[in-house]
């Protein structure tokens, strides 16, 4: 869409609703919830057979919702004066906050002990990333983000403070040629560079680094090395980097990974020779780990006193309920409980284990790859099914490159399967959406209920073989 359309949508809604500038380009182009809402709201289960959707394209974690939910009842027990007052403040119940330092301490292994005091209690990680974009950012500053990257990260960093998401393309850089390149300290080196230089050179300023470890949407843990390389390049910089490590306690064992890279938070490593502490911010939650998506309870871990000041200054726009942070302050206190254990026997990692060999075997034939061992979710090769097998075969799949001169052609492609996989009643998400630099990959959830995957699963088939004769060249 051109941008003088663009701009005469926005003053229509401004004539037509009253609003601001900044609300009406939120009305018309940024808001993702209300168009879901009626896909979301008739999901397909055992129960209600006749619901339409079954929805694999959201990182949700169903696998212990029942236990989640035992676990929660249990904790409830209101105490007026901690509860039903304004008690401590929008910062964070003492207890939650005293219990996230300890379990980071804990089970992330930080090198730094972490008080109460680094710690900021948000409404969810979506909460948590405005909050810091608003703190570090100037309206229209960059945030450098490794591509692909979680869809999300846009939407948290633009649609209230006005930041923006600056994407470290890799195609081009010596030394990438396929997906695990991405997680090669050198390849990102070199990206990092070339990214800050093409943003200085178009007039962006670059405030920060922004990582998923484990990442989303590949679903595998950044190494040590790589880690490292990132901080280097922000201390160099004089950038923030910011480490969102929500899955960290969602890694399992993957047989189709010879020598997996397990999870090592940044907080692990000895980094303060090439960063300074107070740049460098950790984020958590319990959406994923403790499959409760709808809980929004997420933290920042911070050195850096003034940036706490400034979290807190607008803390009282995105205050969590005290009674829901002593429940998850009770979760993170349990060190027993087998929910968020990454021991093996765990009902967590037992239960992704399943799914995703259950996933991968089913769908191998249609060349879904799974070389995933963190997160909820794989990352689907059908590049396949986008251009015909004697041009594969002469070209490999450089053509899918969002830089070919048909990208539009296979971005539209791309969508007609994600469109079809709808028709037949599934919901998945095309790689476009997560800034893939190649078209033909998905991202599919499989943490969720047995019997819905394996409806999603029989959808997801009968999508392929549709696809196959409608996508024929």
């Amino acid at each position: 869409m051109s941008s003088i359309c663009r701009k005469g949508h926005i003053d229509a809604a401004i004539y037509e609703h009253h609003l601001s500038r900044r609300a009406a380009e939120n009305f018309k182009y940024r808001d993702v919830w209300g168009p879901r809402e009626k896909s979301m709201a008739n999901p397909w289960s055992p129960e209600t057979p006749m619901g339409r959707s079954i929805i694999l394209r959201l990182a949700e974690n169903s696998l212990l919702h029942d236990e989640m939910g035992q676990f929660i009842k249990e904790q409830i027990n209101v105490l007026p004066l901690s509860h039903l007052t304004y008690s401590t403040g929008p910062r964070g119940s003492c207890r939650l906050r005293r219990a996230a330092a300890a379990f980071l301490n804990e089970e992330f292994h930080s090198l730094q002990t972490i008080a109460q005091d680094n710690i900021f209690v948000t409404p969810g990680l979506a909460s948590a990333i405005d909050a810091l974009i608003w703190a570090i950012c100037n309206d229209g500053d960059g945030i450098l983000v490794p591509q692909p990257y979680y869809n999300g990260f846009d939407f948290d960093t633009l649609n209230r403070s006005n930041g923006r998401v600056i994407g470290v393309k890799y195609e081009g850089i010596e030394g990438f040629s396929e997906l695990d390149d991405l997680f090669r300290p050198d390849v990102n080196k070199r990206a990092l560079e070339v990214a800050l230089r093409e943003a200085k050179k178009n007039g962006i300023t670059i405030r920060a680094l922004l990582i998923s470890n484990p990442h989303n949407p590949l679903g595998r843990c950044y190494p040590p090395k790589t880690l490292l390389e990132f901080a280097s390049f922000c201390g160099k910089n004089q950038l923030h980097v910011i480490s969102d490590e929500i899955y960290a306690k969602s890694v399992f064992l993957n047989a189709a990974l010879s020598s997996p890279t397990p999870f090592v938070s940044i907080l692990a490593l000895d980094i303060h020779k090439v960063i300074e502490l107070n740049l460098t911010h950790v984020l958590y939650g319990a959406s994923k780990d403790f499959c409760a998506n709808g809980l929004r309870l997420g933290l920042v871990c911070t050195n850096n006193e003034g940036l706490i000041g400034a979290l807190s200054s607008i803390s009282m726009f995105s205050w969590s309920p005290h009674v829901l942070q002593d429940v998850w302050a009770a979760m993170l206190e349990d060190r027993q409980q087998t929910i968020i254990s990454q021991r093996p026997s765990s009902g967590n990692v037992v239960l992704a284990t399943t799914r995703c060999k259950y996933t991968s075997t089913c769908n191998r034939p249609h060349g879904l790859i799974a070389s995933t061992n963190a997160g909820l979710f794989i990352w689907v090769d059908l590049r396949h099914l986008l251009i015909p097998e004697s041009s594969r075969d002469q070209t490999g799949y450089r053509e899918l490159r969002v830089t070919s001169p048909d990208a539009s052609v296979y971005k539209q492609r791309e969508q007609r399967f994600a469109d079809i996989c709808a028709q037949n009643g599934l919901m998945i998400a095309p790689g476009s959406i997560y800034a893939a630099e190649e078209f033909g990959w998905f991202r599919l959830t499989f943490t969720v209920g047995k019997n819905a995957l394996e409806e999603g699963l029989k959808r997801l088939d009968k999508s392929l073989k549709a696809a196959e004769t409608d996508l024929r060249i």
